[in-house]
């Protein structure tokens, strides 16, 4: 069986890989709390992440009878360099704008792929979910905003952060393709990714870090970035690639959004930042929206 074989998923219960998602949205939700006790620049942790997990996912991938061949590898060029830019993305971004700037915009996610869904993947969202949907993101834009910190935008920065928006999104959409029309392993598959995310990576590190930058990195440093690519980088990605085989794009994209509330909720014990009634609200509305969500039946098209 070749890398690319079409397939069909093996069946599982139907509650597993929502149990799978919920795992994903608390590993991602750690990622941010962990990157802000990182010391070392931005751009060295970045590199430093996909330095630390792609050699580790090509270990387990390789010992579980893998191999990294032609096929992987041109497999997951395009998602791989999507996933590397929007990293890049991101760390740009955040030189220009407040965290809470960029994940208004990317929480916009959601209401984007409900519209792709179904030229795409043939999925058709009802109206109930088309509306949850919004209300989710109005939710998640409720905890990102409602802590009261000042938000600092510019014209460039916007900018960045809707490429931010754009390169993920298209890594989540070639990600669930990958997963639901070829036989893609998905420890193989982020291992791919995380390789072309690296090679991404380098020359805008090469240019735009100097020396004295890297210096910088070192004592927990490790341990912050070693937990951000080993849980969130490697184990988050590989198990949301394998949910992607058995979870629509939009309904996924949606579950997500759980991942802003438990990034602010993990943000109070680890940085001991307080939580506004406002942002508490917000929460309540992410997670109604997306348990209502769930309730709601899937509708595939004919064709």
């Amino acid at each position: 069986m070749t890398t690319t074989e079409q397939r069909t998923p093996p069946v599982v219960a139907s509650h597993i890989p929502l149990i799978v998602v919920g795992i994903v949205v608390l590993l991602f939700g750690l990622g941010p709390p962990l990157t802000k006790l990182v010391s070392a620049p931005p751009m060295v942790g970045a590199t430093m992440r996909f330095l630390i997990s792609t050699p580790v996912l090509i270990a387990i991938y390789v010992a579980r009878g893998g191999r990294v061949n032609r096929a992987l590898l041109r497999t997951t060029f395009w998602p791989g360099l999507a996933f590397g830019t929007n990293m890049l993305f991101v760390f740009a971004t955040l030189n220009e704008v407040t965290v809470s700037v960029l994940s208004t915009v990317v929480a916009n996610q959601p209401a984007v792929l409900l519209l792709l869904a179904g030229p795409i993947f043939g999925e058709r969202p009802t109206l109930r979910h088309a509306l949850w949907t919004m209300g989710g993101v109005a939710g998640a834009a409720l905890v990102i905003l409602g802590a009261g910190a000042e938000v600092r935008a510019t014209f460039t920065g916007v900018l960045l952060a809707i490429g931010a928006f754009a390169t993920f999104t298209v890594y989540w959409i070639l990600t669930r393709i990958a997963r639901t029309g070829t036989d893609v392993d998905p420890i193989g598959w982020m291992a791919g990714v995380n390789l072309w995310s690296l090679v991404a990576a380098i020359p805008p590190v090469v240019m735009w870090t100097s020396w004295s930058g890297w210096r910088e990195f070192g004592g927990r440093d490790w341990l912050w970035i070693v937990l951000i690519a080993l849980l969130t980088g490697a184990l988050g990605h590989v198990l949301m690639s394998w949910a992607h085989a058995y979870v629509e794009a939009a309904r996924s994209s949606l579950y997500m959004l759980g991942m802003h509330v438990m990034a602010v909720g993990l943000a109070w014990p680890i940085h001991g930042e307080s939580l506004t009634l406002v942002q508490v609200l917000g929460g309540v509305i992410v997670l109604v929206s997306v348990a209502m969500v769930i309730r709601i039946p899937v509708r595939m098209s004919s064709t």
